[in-house]
This record gives C-alpha cells, structure tokens and sequence, in this order.
C-alpha cells in the first residue's frame, strides 16, 4: 500500500472514458457534485448530467424514468441518504421492474468523520440487501474501483455502490483482475479467516500481522461483493480455517457479518465474532476517533480473533 488515489476521481475518470463509447451513461446530483467530483464529466457531457437539488427521493425516481428510456444513471449522496431515505423508490421504481441504475452511496459510516451522526450510515447495506434484484458492491482502492463500474453496468436490476471517495492507498497492483461476486484472497492463512471490505481491509492486515507474533495465521478475504455473497469463498474459509471474524464499517444487524453468518448456519456452522458498530449512532470525531469508540479498530479485530483461538 503505498501510492495513493483519490477514489472519487478514478470513479469521474472511468465514467468519463466509458461515455465516451456508451452513450448510455448519465449522472443525476443531489446537490452534490462537489462530494461526488463528477464536474469533469458534468463539463464533459452537459446534456448527459443533471441536479435535482436536495430530494434523494425524486432523484431516484428520475434514475427510474431515465433507466426505462435506455439510460444508465449513476445517482449520487452520501449514504444514508442514498439508502433509506429512497428506500420505497428503489424498490418499487427500481428493483421491482429490474430497471439498472447505480446508486452511490458516498462517504459511508465513519468516513462521514465530522458530520456525525446524521452523516454516518451504518445502516445502508442492512435496508438494502433485502431488496430483491439490487446488488451491493464495496471497494477496497481505486485499481478496484476502477474494473468494479463497467461490470456492474449490465445486471438487470440497482446497484448499491458505497466507497470513500477521498485518498486511498493502492493495494492492487497492475496485473489484477476483478470479479464481481468473486472474492479476493488477500492473505493466506490456516487458522482463522477475517472476511471484510472496503476501508476496514487495511486494518484486517494490520490485525493478521500482529496475530502472525502471536503465531496465528490469519486468512484475509476482500468480500468486496456483499450481495450476492460469494457463498462459496465463505464456506471454504470455514472449512478451511475453522472460524470466521467479519469485519465492517456498518451495524452488525444486517450487514456483512450477518450475510456471512447466513451462509455458514446453512451449509457449515463453525464459530464465529463479529466487528462493527453494535446497535448504536455515530457521533462526531476523526476516523480514529470512531474506530476506536465504535470498537472496531485493529485492537478490537485482533481481540476478536484471540477469543475464537484462545
């Protein structure tokens, strides 16, 4: 990890060059194109970028009407407002009619820092994934984020895309290949898997490192599709390694840990913990801050891990 990108330039830029040969392709703001940074693809293509002022809702409703037109809308706010405060448009405008549309939820959980409690959506991916015909996706850097848009284009149906759009550093290197609904093997390891995605990754490697001077090798999995899971990642990590701990930027109720939790009750019940916000709101602070009041920072990882192992 050591170059750093701008997430929400490489998402302006791959828009950008993939209009330039599908025409298809259009924007919708909530008053947001500053925390979006699309205003190059605004200047680029002006009739394909439109602002529907503050009114989640009625934006998503316009992706609607777009997408049954033979759009691709890519809709964007922060994340608790792309989640539920659209949730009846999405369903009924979007998700019922398998109309494609990317809604981008922006800035999730504790990335939203010092706008609080308003801002910080830990409850996104929960309101969503219950939502029959969307697809949920979170990346892990910008070389992902980049191959992630054009293959979630074409899927019949929403798309839930929640990452941080500030500076990230690189994980992947040139010769990386993404897979939707495929996940990616980070680091191997025999005695426990931690299934993350998104910005909480750079701490599950923190934790396997510490856990590796206690003698614990730690698998780590990028679940950067976390509807549809990849089931069978899950099940042989657990057959593998024995436990799972998943890791998240979100409440334990109906996210990532309970997606996980899912597949392993029904097809290989092994034990497990899970890392993230527990039933609570966010506050105002820095990410630190947050990670550590929320008790989801390395630390609370690698407790996690040492009381399955020890």
């Amino acid at each position: 990890m050591e170059e750093k990108l701008e997430m929400r330039k490489v998402f302006c830029d791959t828009l950008i060059e993939l209009a330039k040969t599908d025409d298809r392709i259009c924007i919708i703001n909530s008053d947001s194109r500053q925390i979006s940074g699309t205003q190059a693809f605004e200047e680029a293509y002006p009739d394909r970028s439109f602002n529907v002022g503050i009114a989640e809702a009625d934006m998503v409703g316009v992706a609607a009407g777009l997408s049954v037109s033979g759009k691709l809308p890519f809709a964007h706010a922060f994340g608790p407002f792309m989640s539920r405060r659209v949730l009846d448009q999405l369903t009924i405008s979007l998700a019922y009619s398998k109309l494609s549309a990317v809604l981008v939820g922006l800035s999730p959980g504790i990335v939203a820092e010092i706008n609080g409690g308003t801002h910080q959506g830990y409850d996104d991916v929960a309101a969503i994934r219950g939502i029959a015909n969307t697809t949920i996706v979170e990346p892990f850097d910008g070389v992902q984020l980049r191959q992630m848009i054009p293959a979630i284009l074409d899927l019949g149906g929403p798309v839930y895309l929640r990452y941080d759009r500030g500076m990230t550093p690189t994980f992947y290197g040139p010769d990386y290949h993404y897979q939707l609904g495929k996940a990616d093997v980070l680091r191997e390891g025999g005695d426990v898997t931690i299934i993350s995605a998104g910005i909480m990754l750079a701490q599950c490697l923190e934790a396997a490192e510490i856990l590796k001077g206690k003698g614990i090798e730690a698998r780590v999995l990028n679940m950067h599709t976390i509807k549809p899971i990849d089931q069978e990642a899950v099940v042989k990590a657990a057959q593998e390694t024995g436990c799972i701990v998943t890791v998240e930027n979100h409440n334990i109720i109906g996210g990532l840990g309970s997606a996980v939790a899912e597949v392993l009750g029904e097809n290989c019940p092994v034990p497990m913990r899970r890392v993230g916000v527990k039933d609570r709101f966010g506050e105002v602070g820095d990410r630190a801050y947050l990670r550590k009041c929320l008790e989801i920072d390395t630390p609370n990882i690698v407790d996690a891990v040492m009381q399955l192992k020890g």
